[in-house]
């Protein structure tokens, strides 16, 4: 007797096989595209950012050079006020372009005013190209009298390390005892100065310096300093000695 159920029951087993390898095809495929797919988005989205930072950046930069031809606009109006007899007015002028630029610009503009005709302004364009260069200097003589101590020491250590040889730091540091000003200094600014010029090179010095220098020795000693202060008055006369006189 023949069974007519096996031939049915082997074409639903291929049927079955058959379909099973379709799906799993198609699940494959589906997979892949999607991958694809995400790839694409991806790199379009990250293509996207970028133009977005780019477009950031530059819109950045052309507000920046606005901002920058507003204040050069800004300081050439200032110009006709450098040149007035009235030296406040040159000095604030001065002030109000230094505020405006930056410590780079302001150099560069006051350093090509040297060049001009007018004396007048090539002499305040080189005292004002000398202020900018002695600003360093000057922050660490001002240290020097800081409240705190750790500034005072720290401020001494970076004179005599970097500026050893700087005769703008002899002077500054002199000019902190003149007459007007040596009131305002703490018994250890008076120190760190002292000390700080004794360990200054020789070579460094001048004889207006010098002559400077000895008015500082006489206008301490009629302080009556402390033991601490004579000692390093001590250093600074010893240093006074090594100074050649011919500069």
């Amino acid at each position: 007797m023949v069974d007519d159920d096996a031939p049915r029951g082997g074409l639903s087993a291929r049927l079955t096989l058959w379909t099973g390898i379709a799906g799993s095809f198609l699940t494959i495929v589906l997979t892949a595209w999607n991958a694809y797919t995400k790839t694409q988005i991806d790199r379009r989205e990250a293509g996207l950012r970028d133009l977005e930072l780019r477009l950031k950046e530059r819109s950045a930069g052309l507000e920046e050079a606005r901002e920058r031809v507003e204040r050069y606009k800004g300081v050439f109006g200032l110009f006709p006020d450098l040149v007035v007899a009235d030296e406040r007015k040159r000095n604030f002028t001065v002030s109000l372009i230094r505020l405006a630029l930056t410590k780079d610009e302001a150099a560069q503009m006051f350093a090509s005013l040297q060049a001009s005709s007018d004396t007048g302004l090539r002499s305040l364009a080189q005292s004002t190209v000398t202020a900018i260069e002695t600003e360093p200097i000057a922050l660490l003589v001002a240290q020097m009298n800081a409240d705190a101590q750790d500034a005072r020491k720290r401020a001494v250590a970076e004179l005599e390390r970097r500026y050893s040889t700087s005769s703008q730091a002899i002077t500054l540091t002199l000019h902190t005892y003149d007459a007007d000003r040596i009131d305002r200094l703490s018994p250890s600014a008076v120190i760190n100065g002292l000390y700080f010029l004794a360990n200054t090179e020789p070579s460094a010095w001048d004889r207006e310096q010098l002559a400077l220098a000895r008015t500082v020795v006489t206008r301490i000693e009629g302080r009556t300093p402390g033991a601490q202060t004579n000692t390093a008055l001590a250093a600074f006369r010893a240093l006074l000695q090594k100074v050649p006189t011919s500069r």
